[in-house]
Parts: structure tokens; sequence; C-alpha cells
């Protein structure tokens, strides 16, 4: 089913589609009229007759090389096991892994960007969906953060929007993407003209909250080849009826298990349900919950699963250190991190390595960066409460290292992919496992290698033990991955809970002298003599 702008909607189609989509997806909960709100428009409505008579997509074959042509599944095989490639399709079978872009028999200006910036030979991921995504099939990628996932759909998007018939004003795009925060979008927007530099006839809008609407409403209605979109204001324009989904072919999600936790879903099932008949969905996601699962089943069709690795643990790429301390000392302890790096960094004639520090909280964000300025340490803050133009400033010190350290909230964990950063700190550790692997793939990316620091109070315990067990894994070779998504975090959370309470049991024993508290045994190595204290202690540390 096509989208139908709401100024183009009477009453009786509108009752008919919202009835249609009640019964078609018993996931979207009845919102789709608070979502497409026609009362919401604000501008005049555009021509009709710009939503009609949309050409229809091409969808060219491609062929690679003929010398990948000629692989046999032997050899297939074991280019997939070289690069630790997971991939499973149903038919026909998945297209040969590539690894050289020459084999690829892309659009030479393609080809030119790509030499321009240096890329030699393609990523593990990049080797593997890239021939996917040419070759037109749907895909649900998955790799470690750093992998070259945004490369992985910019370079196949780009080739099949040069195939298209060009746009004309009044035209939705060629290509969407949507993205869970503005800096991811903002990444993958520069990823996008990165590669398409020798191609002037394709334009790219980025489409997101803290922006200028009317230079967004301009630049859609004269009409763009790419929208790379956050949810929430993409669908603004939708209802406003600046753009349309009438030519939308390429189709891409990525960080999709962020975009889930952010509450995103309704609008990208609405998005995904108003596509034409003809398109190509890719999927990206660091993690594979469920969540993502039920909805690649849904709407992807015969799609191609890509893993790389281990999918859900922790990169061995960073060395993982934990530091028990009190959290009135957590401050001073960091600065004394970070002094001693810049002094070793003075004696040596390097410069200071960049550093993250995450932090639980906005206002504990602003204070921290306040600190380490009063020590004559450069530093800035990310986070949500800032504006944009604070925020992309802020990115902007960060990544030319005129500012060494960026104290940030969790809006800087995923997706934000920052050249050189060395080391990570976790001031205040997260509440899950999936955070936690999130936030310290901000270093250690594309093979290089970095350094996590994590301090940790009581509270942390069950987190720790679970970090703990993680990092014996990978010493051991026997890496694991986690369960992610939201189900996944509320068993963490009532796990975590029920650890507390048979802390606070055995307290409560050790301390009157009763017999011993009956334990699961999936807790008992989360025990330990450190446990024999007050009842009382931190009891509130969770209800943050």
């Amino acid at each position: 089913m096509s989208y139908v702008p709401p100024h183009m909607r009477n009453s009786t189609s509108t009752t008919i589609d919202n009835n249609t989509i009640s019964t078609s997806n018993s996931h979207s909960n009845n919102n789709n009229n608070s979502l497409f709100n026609p009362s919401r428009r604000t501008s005049a409505a555009p021509p009709p007759s710009r939503f009609l008579s949309a050409p229809d997509p091409l969808f060219p074959p491609w062929q690679p090389s003929q010398r990948v042509s000629r692989m046999n599944p032997h050899q297939i095989e074991e280019v997939r096991l070289r690069l630790n490639l997971d991939v499973t399709s149903d038919s026909p079978a998945a297209p040969t892994p590539i690894e050289s872009f020459t084999d690829m028999c892309l659009d030479p200006s393609i080809m030119k960007d790509i030499a321009y910036h240096d890329y030699t030979r393609p990523t593990s991921i990049q080797a593997q969906a890239m021939p996917i995504a040419l070759s037109g099939r749907d895909l649900l990628g998955c790799a470690e953060t750093g992998s070259g996932k945004t490369a992985a759909f910019t370079i196949p998007m780009i080739q099949h929007c040069v195939a298209q018939t060009p746009i004309r004003r009044g035209d939705g795009p060629l290509a969407l993407v949507l993205a869970p925060t503005r800096e991811l979008a903002q990444q993958i927007e520069k990823e996008v003209k990165a590669f398409s530099r020798s191609i002037e006839s394709l334009k790219t809008a980025i489409v997101v909250g803290g922006s200028n609407i009317e230079k967004q409403r301009s630049e859609l209605k004269a009409g763009v080849e790419v929208v790379v979109a956050t949810p929430g204001r993409f669908i603004d324009h939708l209802q406003q009826g600046n753009t349309s989904l009438s030519r939308v072919s390429f189709f891409v999600l990525d960080e999709a298990d962020r975009m889930l936790d952010m509450g995103f879903e309704p609008q990208i099932r609405e998005v995904m349900r108003s596509l034409p008949d003809k398109h190509q969905t890719l999927l990206f996601s660091a993690t594979m919950p469920v969540e993502i699962e039920v909805l690649a089943k849904e709407y992807l069709s015969s799609p191609v699963h890509v893993k790389v690795g281990k999918v859900s643990s922790p990169t061995t790429n960073v060395l993982q250190n934990l530091v028990k301390v009190s959290e009135n000392e957590k401050i001073d302890r960091l600065l004394d991190v970070l002094v001693e790096e810049a002094s070793q960094a003075e004696k040596s004639g390097h410069p200071f390595p960049l550093t993250i520090v995450f932090v639980e909280r906005k206002t504990r964000c602003d204070e921290v960066t306040e600190a380490l300025i009063a020590q004559g340490l450069s530093a800035v803050s990310l986070h949500g409460g800032r504006s944009q133009g604070e925020r992309e400033s802020a990115l902007h010190d960060f990544r030319s290292s005129s500012t060494n350290i960026l104290v940030a909230t969790d809006v800087a964990s995923r997706g934000l992919d920052v050249t050189g950063v060395s080391h990570v700190i976790n001031l205040d550790l997260p509440k899950t496992m999936e955070d936690y692997v999130h936030r310290i793939g901000r270093t250690g990316r594309a093979g290089s290698t970095g350094l996590s620091t994590s301090f940790y109070t009581d509270r942390d315990m069950f987190l720790v033990a679970n970090i703990r067990k993680a990092i014996a894994d990978a010493e051991s070779g026997n890496t694991l991955s986690f369960a992610t998504g939201k189900f996944a975090r509320r068993k963490e959370k009532e796990a975590a809970a029920a650890q507390k309470e048979a802390n606070i049991a055995v307290s409560k024993n050790m301390g009157i002298g009763a017999a011993s508290v009956n334990i699961e045994d999936k807790y008992k190595f989360m025990m330990s003599a450190s446990n024999n204290k007050g009842e009382g202690t931190a009891d509130s540390a969770w209800d943050d």
C-alpha cells in the first residue's frame, strides 16, 4: 500500500486505510490516526498530481566480476570462514562475499570516490552485505560497532539511485535512511556525500529535530534523491505534505535496536507498511533482540541474514579495567586517571589521547565537565539537554582533537563514530550489559585496540559479575553472546533485583547469626564477603 498524504485523504479512504492497518497488524495499537493526523498539517497542500504516476523503480540486474562468479561453494565457504561471517538465507542462495571493491563492478563515479577516500578492501560486513544489496535482496545485517556498517549500505544505495529515473520537483526521495539520533543521521549523510562527491546530480537532505524545519521543507519540495532522517521529524514532514514515500525504493533502518528502545516502533511500522510495493529494505543493528527479528519477519521479503563475529558480545579489542570506589570518590579518582594520562602524554611528547567519559545524568555531565576544566583539562559535554548547535560544536571540537575529553550521557553510546578514541571511562556504569557493550565500543574500532575503565560501587555488583564473566570467556576464546532488547533488559533487571534481595537476606542472617539462606545457584557466584554490610546500604540506588 502506498502512503497517502493526509491532505489527500477523504473521510471514506481514511476509514478504509485505518481499518486495513488495524486488521493487518495487531501491534499498531490503533495509533495511526495520531501519527498522521491531518489537523497537524501546517503548510499549504501541494498539487495532487505530484503524488500520482510515480515512475516504476528500476532494479537493473547486477553481476560481480567473472572471477567472483566462477567461485565454487567450497571457495565461498572458505571466504566466509576467513571473514568470520555467518550467513543464512532462504532460496535463492545469498550472493558470494566479495573481498575487492573492483570485483563489485560499481559505477565508475563511485569507484573514483572510494579510491579518493583510500578505501582499499571491504570490511567483513561490507564484503557480504554490499553484494546482497547490489543484487536487490532484502538484508538483516548485524555486526559489532565500528565494523563499517554505514558504508555497507550507503555505497549500494548510491548505485541504486544512479540507476533510477531522474526525480522531479515535488517528488519524494528515491532512498530513505532512518536513524535513532541526530548525531548518527549527520554521520550517515556525511558518508553518503563522501561516496557521491563525483555525482553532481545526487542530492541529499538531512531531516532531524533541532534544525531549521523551513530549510528542510524547501529542500524536500525541491526534490532530493536521498533523505537521512530521524523518525519523528520525518513523520512531521509527511504529515505536512512536504514529501512522500511514493518513489522510495531503497529503505534503510540503521541502529534499529536503538530506535525500538527509544519508542519509535509505531512510526517505523507506519512508514514500512506505507512504502510502495516495489522496494528493497536493509535493516542494520548492532544487536539482534527478539523485537528486531519480529520486525524483519513482518516487513522484509526473504531477507538474507548476515552476522559478523559474535553478535551482542563485548569487543575483544578493548582492554577492560574494573575499579571499585565509593560514590564520593568517583570524581577524584577520575581526575587522578586523567591527570596521570596528561602527564604521561606530555613527557612522551604525544597529544592527550581522545577520551570519552560516560555519566548517568545530564546535570552530572555538566558538573564533571566543569571539574575537569577546573583542573586544566580540555573537556566538553554532550547530552540531550544541549541545543543542536551546541551538540554539533562539541562533536566538532572532539573530532578535530581541539578538545580531548568528551563527557557524555548515553546519547553518545551508539552509532557515534569518532576516529582515534583511545579510552572510554564509565564514571557511572549503565544498568545493562547491552549498554555497557555499546559504550566501550566507542574505542577499539575497525580492528584497532582500546582501553576502558569502569568505576563501580556495591549497587553495580550484578552487572560487574556479568562483565567479569564476559572478560573471562573472551580470554578463554569462548566469547558468548548475551540477550538484548527490551524483554532481555527487563529480565536482567529482575535478576539484579533478585540478587539485591539475596544480598540483603544474607546480611540479615549474618548479622543475627541465623541459619544460612538458600540462594539460587545462578546467583551464588556473585556472593562474597564484601557483601557483609548493614541493611539498607545503597538500597535506593536502583530507584534513581
